[in-house]
């Protein structure tokens, strides 16, 4: 054979069985002969059986809590301990529980009640946690609907820039068709029910936003009817500031290079805004690593805040940042 074409096949003898080495180990296949790969720990099993697996209230009415019972039992052939037992969130709540020592095969059982809160058309799935002295957390879920009785639309207002004069048209409608009265609303003088007095499937409401906002701006506005199904009603109330955006120096990672200038300017301009001309809305948020000013009110805030920049002489280097428009 030539030299050449010996070398050729040798050295492809030794390539084929690098490729080999590669795909055997290194966490691919099977490791050599003689070699042990690491073993994960077998899962512990659980030492709790809870009946029933899923605790399932069914369908559930907003504002209205559920109590259902729930049954532990040892499983394990061995006493376990109980440190703890409580809801995932602040909405679910459990009854008075043994904690201690918990003999095998053991049970007790348990009161579990979960608060819907008042959105309705949804469903909801509530973690419960019981907390082993061998620090073992086993859990279960609580499952339930909140049934729809009466539609709210819209289902959110949202209040943008002033509110002066401004008002929402909100309207509740029975799904079944029932007629129904709205008996109160909370804050008080912030929604007027238009029409009202006669029972009515659907009622037009108006919610007055600058009483909202003198109101405190509270997140939810609550409406109560007449029917047991449907107590209370919540109304979500969002304020959507107009915002704009101003570039300043950039402080840089450590925050630090440009923080004295960003401090004198951000100065400059809250001291060019007179307290006249600005609303109870009226803020200014800087984020100091990109250098970016956010001016938060009315649209009047907002002018007044761009005529303090103008006011600046040119060399600050700030400007409006505007954002481009998608497509």
């Amino acid at each position: 054979m030539h030299p050449t074409a010996s070398r050729t096949l040798l050295f492809l003898a030794v390539l084929a069985a690098i490729v080999a080495a590669d795909f055997s180990w290194g966490g691919v296949g099977a490791p050599p002969a003689g070699a042990s790969a690491a073993e994960a720990p077998p899962a512990q099993p659980s030492a709790l059986r809870f009946d029933p697996p899923t605790l399932d209230l069914g369908e559930m009415f907003a504002g209205q809590p559920k109590t259902a019972t729930l049954t532990v039992t040892n499983a394990s052939d061995a006493p376990v301990t109980i440190l703890s037992m409580k809801g995932g969130c602040g909405c679910t709540t459990l009854s008075a529980y043994p904690t201690g020592a918990l003999a095998a095969g053991a049970s007790f059982s348990v009161e579990v009640t979960v608060d819907p809160g008042m959105r309705t058309g949804i469903s909801l799935r509530k973690p419960v946690h019981v907390k082993l002295s061998d620090g073992r957390v086993e859990s279960m879920h609580v499952a339930g609907s909140v049934k729809t009785v009466i539609a709210v639309t819209p289902e959110e207002v949202e209040a943008v820039g002033s509110v002066a004069g401004a008002t929402a048209s909100v309207a509740l409608a029975s799904v079944d068709g029932a007629p129904f009265l709205v008996t109160a609303t909370a804050p008080d003088g912030v929604i007027t029910v238009l029409r009202a007095g006669a029972p009515s499937n659907r009622f037009e409401l108006e919610l007055d936003l600058e009483a909202w906002v003198q109101a405190g701006r509270p997140s939810t506005v609550l409406i109560s009817t007449d029917r047991a199904d449907a107590r209370q009603l919540a109304l979500p109330v969002k304020f959507a500031d107009a915002v704009a955006m101003f570039r300043l120096p950039a402080a840089g990672a450590d925050g630090r290079h440009a923080a004295p200038l960003q401090d004198s300017l951000v100065r400059a301009i809250d001291a060019a805004i007179p307290e006249s001309m600005r609303s109870t809305q009226f803020r200014m948020r800087l984020h100091r690593e990109t250098g970016m000013l956010f001016v938060h009110g009315t649209a009047a805030d907002l002018d007044a805040a761009r005529a303090a920049v103008r006011a600046l002489p040119p060399s600050s280097g700030v400007r409006e940042s505007v954002p481009v428009p998608k497509g």
